[in-house]
């Protein structure tokens, strides 16, 4: 594993040694970060190395993501209970893997999941520059502000937003920051270490931002992935407050996102002032160009 970062090398080690054996193999013959571990019970073991999705030649079996799960747990799985009910286990470092199989429902909400036969090991990780342009586009606006960035899974919200976060919380123009760190992604691998950071992690998505607003006096909230009418609100009020935001939703383009109801909301209330999606680059390795939309005033 030379020339592995220390959390590639620690998703690695989760794995049942037939399966790491393979994974390292399979990354001999492909340069690039490693950034998913994916298995599936009685299914082929995948990785995916900057974007590009390769099989490892081996299979795994349902004892293996058990393993993986405990792995992932620290041997404690009472204590992610409540996150697995969510669909995710939050690892040492930042490792955070996507779960799912059979869950026991309880009055439509899901109450434990009594097997589990797909995982998806994600890996955090740092790219320096790669907020550089959002930055640019953000430091034109007047404060204050609200920016929504867009893209479909897998492009790079979270590695963007982590990287904006570095930018804005340090040098000449430093400001204060609170981080919604509502599933333990925004923080992982953050080693800016920027005093004027404040972290809520864990905090559901409207809480964290309602108590960051109300108790931390920041110049800029962040929230990843808003998605519900409760998420709207909570980002409208922040932003009546007079607080910059910054949030992230799921969404192939403007026209799309503009249709959920969580973000028409927004956009019918003037609470963005700028879009902006980010394309996967087709062609010139990995990363992604941006795609800047509408602004909420036109």
């Amino acid at each position: 594993m030379t020339g592995r970062s220390a959390l590639e090398k620690e998703a690695i080690l989760m794995l049942p040694p037939k399966l790491s054996g393979a994974v390292v193999r399979t990354l001999a013959f492909h340069a690039g970060a490693l950034c998913e571990i994916r298995l599936r019970a009685n299914g082929p073991l995948t990785v995916t190395v900057d974007g590009s999705e390769f099989r490892t030649g081996a299979v795994c079996s349902a004892d293996d993501v058990e393993y993986v799960v405990r792995s992932l747990s620290g041997n404690s799985l009472y204590s992610h209970a409540e996150t697995i009910r969510e669909g995710y286990i939050c690892a040492s470092g930042g490792i955070r893997a996507g779960i799912c199989g059979r869950a026991v429902t309880r009055e439509g909400k899901i109450d434990a999941l009594a097997s589990v036969s797909s995982i998806n090991v994600r890996i955090p990780r740092r790219v320096p520059g790669a907020a550089d342009g959002v930055y640019k586009l953000i430091s034109t606006l007047s404060p204050p502000w609200g920016v929504l960035i867009y893209s479909k899974p897998g492009v790079g919200k979270t590695t963007v937003l982590r990287e904006l976060i570095c930018l804005l919380s340090t040098g000449d123009r430093a400001r204060r920051l609170a981080v919604v760190d509502t599933r333990f992604e925004l923080s992982a691998g953050l080693e800016c270490h920027s005093s004027l950071i404040d972290f809520l992690s864990g905090y559901p998505r409207e809480k964290g931002i309602e108590i960051a607003t109300r108790t931390l006096s920041p110049e800029i909230v962040v929230c990843d992935e808003i998605s519900s009418l409760t998420d709207a609100e909570a980002v409208r009020d922040a932003a009546s407050a007079g607080v910059s935001v910054i949030a992230t939703c799921h969404g192939p383009s403007f026209a799309r996102i503009a249709g959920k109801g969580a973000v028409r909301s927004l956009i019918a209330s003037g609470t963005f002032d700028l879009f902006i999606g980010l394309l996967k680059r087709e062609s010139n390795g990995p990363g992604y160009v941006l795609d800047v939309g509408e602004k909420a005033a036109s």
